[in-house]
């Protein structure tokens, strides 16, 4: 049984054809093509030319230059990734840190516009507590003026009769006093008669 070409698919989704003997020996490889076609016609490429394919034997002193130079390529090669690679974890590293101050800032200003509304909010209490003692105060100031001046009311009222009952007394006392002497003038003068009697008498 003669060697056989076999196409297949691979795990990333990409199709490649390799060569195996007849003992089923992998013998080569080809790289990997984006779709079918490409591999198909890849495929047919290397039948029609691996018949007349020459040998180039590359295991001399300028086939080890051009190995050499190769992987000095590949040296530079991965230098230059490994650039990239670090410029870019550079520039990830500050837009993180860029991130990260925005986010500082933005807590920066959360906290200032907390600390105004409750500084606001504190403010409002602060009036509003001072509104109602002020408004507390008032009242009783009203209450207390309204006291006295019914405390004054009725002490004047309460004057006002005491000195009435005084002139009501005093003007009893009077009138008992004339009335007195009244009683007191008529008995002397209903005495004088009868002296004058007893005096006549004894003449």
């Amino acid at each position: 049984m003669p060697a056989k070409f076999v196409l297949k698919k691979g795990r990333s989704g990409k199709y490649k054809f390799t060569l195996e003997s007849a003992t089923g020996q992998q013998l080569l490889e080809s790289s990997d093509h984006p779709n079918l076609r490409a591999a198909k016609l890849a495929l047919a490429a290397v039948q029609r030319t691996v018949g007349g394919a020459e040998v180039d034997d590359r295991t001399s002193a300028t086939a080890t230059k051009r190995t050499a130079k190769k992987t000095t390529r590949k040296a530079a090669a991965k230098k230059t990734t490994a650039k990239k690679t670090a410029g870019r974890k550079t520039a990830a590293k500050k837009t993180t840190a860029k991130k990260t101050t925005r986010k500082a800032a933005a807590k920066k200003t959360t906290a200032k516009k907390t600390a105004g509304r409750k500084t606001a909010a504190k403010k409002s209490t602060a009036r509003k507590t001072t509104a109602r003692k002020t408004a507390a105060k008032k009242t009783t100031a009203r209450k207390t003026t309204a006291r006295k001046t019914a405390a004054k009311k009725s002490t004047a009222r309460k004057t006002t009769a005491r000195k009435t009952t005084a002139r009501k007394t005093t003007a009893r006392k009077t009138t008992a006093r004339k009335t007195t002497a009244r009683k007191t003038t008529a008995r002397k003068s209903a005495g004088r008669p009868r002296a004058a009697k007893k005096a006549a008498a004894a003449s």
